[in-house]
């Protein structure tokens, strides 16, 4: 299944990241939680504070569940949109 995004579970300030930006670290998810990316967003996806866990490349449990980690979470997927417009407009010259 081609996935667009990865549900975030229990959020107050977001339901999904892009799933291009966390799928890079399939390897740190695996020792995180022993599942695939896949397979966890078919089980619903992940905490904020998870994901920042997975993105980061630290072990789980690492960040706490908190509105401070999923304002650290938005402030991550706004800097990855970004650098992808970049990358894109860059391109295009």
């Amino acid at each position: 299944m081609s996935r667009t995004a990865m549900p975030i579970m229990g959020a107050t300030l977001m339901s999904e990241i892009p799933w291009e930006m966390i799928a890079p670290h399939e390897r740190q998810a695996r020792a995180n939680h022993g599942q695939s990316l896949e397979r966890l967003a078919e089980r619903g996806g992940l905490a904020a504070c998870e994901a920042l866990d997975i993105i980061e490349g630290r072990r789980w449990g690492s960040a706490k569940p908190c509105i401070e980690n999923e304002r650290n979470l938005i402030n991550k997927v706004r800097a990855w949109r970004a650098a992808q417009r970049q990358a894109e407009e860059g391109g295009l010259e």
